[in-house]
């Protein structure tokens, strides 16, 4: 099929290109450029404050570090040489998403990379601690389905609520009080996604049938039993990849920036620099003193506010993870009411139609047929079927 799109698609073929060859490309620039920027803010706003303190008591000195003032924060003071010294990204296009460190999204067994550093680079890692290393959990709709999918399938397309709740995100058993047993409206997101239809057995109790789950062309069989039904388990947010001391590290770096920033625009702002133009690129540091401040500012505070977003949320990734695991427990040890739901659901089971073969009547859709011949066939069977009811 992304043969066929390829072949027919330019949107497909531009868009899987921005995908795997642009993005993760520009990304890696920008999460570099987020580290390289702290320390050239670090040696712009310190080289102008000794430029301006060493020029204020001796002109002379002043006029020398302006012809070479291009120098100061890279070349006399070493800052280029360490730079490039701790500098040490990822290689370019190494994988086509980037999102979390490590690339293995646990909810696709489809993503898999090659082994690479566990840890971000420095100037990766700069960035890291700032917005942090994306969601671990982007796929997690895409597993829920898969895992109920599964679990629908092994029984024979006929489950109940209890069966589906260890999927869902559904409150916990022991708070729901008078709700337990009576509110499933929780599985209504699977049911609605995956065609599901709920039918009312004679006891009054609810059973969800899944038709469309029961056609497959895959030649493995599936078993028939749930109580091999896991739970969906989601991932805590971290912080940021790096190690301790690097989140340490580059909090520092943070602190002296901003102090260096907030010193400056004191200098800056004095009675003896009022109207006076620096030269050279401390010129430049003067007209952009405010993106400085600016980027010191959220540089610091981006990281404090995600840091108690991420406990937040984790609060939250704790409390669905506790009830799933409460109603696979509950699923395993329930009592009478849920033995006679699921034995109700047993009844209801339906054997899987396989869709084989290369001529099987059965099959809806093949890519081997030309869109041209499907569209024929579809208006021959839609007058044929005209002309039975004409009949």
């Amino acid at each position: 099929m992304r043969g066929a799109l390829s072949s027919n698609s330019l949107r497909y073929r531009l868009t899987t290109l921005w995908k795997k060859d642009v993005w993760p490309k520009l990304f890696w620039g920008i999460r570099i450029a987020f580290g390289v920027f702290l320390f050239v803010s670090i040696a712009l706003i310190f080289s102008t404050l000794i430029f301006i303190q060493s020029g204020s008591s001796n002109r002379d000195d002043r006029d020398d570090r302006r012809s070479g003032g291009g120098s100061l924060g890279f070349g006399r003071y070493g800052m280029g040489d360490f730079l490039f010294d701790v500098f040490y990204p990822r290689p370019w296009g190494y994988g086509p998403y980037y999102g979390y460190y490590g690339r293995v999204d646990p909810f696709d067994p489809k993503v898999r990379f090659p082994d690479e550093e566990d840890r971000p680079g420095i100037f990766e890692g700069i960035f890291s601690y700032i917005f942090g290393d994306g969601d671990p959990n982007r796929n997690v709709e895409l597993a829920r389905l898969r895992e109920a999918s599964k679990v629908i399938r092994d029984n024979g397309g006929a489950v109940t609520a209890e069966q589906l709740a260890p999927f869902c995100d559904v409150d916990d058993p022991d708070e729901m009080g008078n709700k337990f047993l009576v509110d499933e409206s929780f599985v209504l997101p699977i049911v609605s996604q995956l065609g599901g239809e709920p039918v009312v057995t004679d006891d009054g109790d609810i059973v969800y049938l899944f038709p469309d789950l029961q056609v497959s062309a895959l030649e493995e069989e599936f078993g028939d039993t749930y109580d091999s039904a896991t739970f969906l388990e989601e991932n805590s947010l971290e912080f940021s990849r790096n190690p301790s001391f690097g989140n340490v590290a580059a909090a520092a770096l943070g602190v002296v920036n901003l102090g260096g920033a907030i010193y400056l625009g004191q200098i800056l702002s004095s009675p003896s620099l009022i109207g006076v133009r620096l030269p050279a690129i401390y010129g430049l540091v003067q007209t952009g003193y405010p993106l400085l401040l600016i980027y010191a500012l959220l540089f610091n505070t981006i990281p404090i506010a995600r840091y108690f977003y991420t406990e937040k949320t984790n609060a939250e990734i704790a409390k669905r993870n506790s009830a799933r695991r409460k109603w696979l427990t509950y699923l395993q040890v329930g009592g009478s009411k849920l033995k006679k739901k699921l034995s109700a659901a047993k009844s209801m089971r339906q054997k899987m139609r396989r869709l084989v073969g290369k001529d099987s009547e059965e099959s809806v859709y093949d890519t081997r047929k030309k869109i041209e011949d499907l569209t024929t066939e579809r208006e021959k069977e839609a007058m044929r079927r005209f002309d039975d009811l004409l009949d």
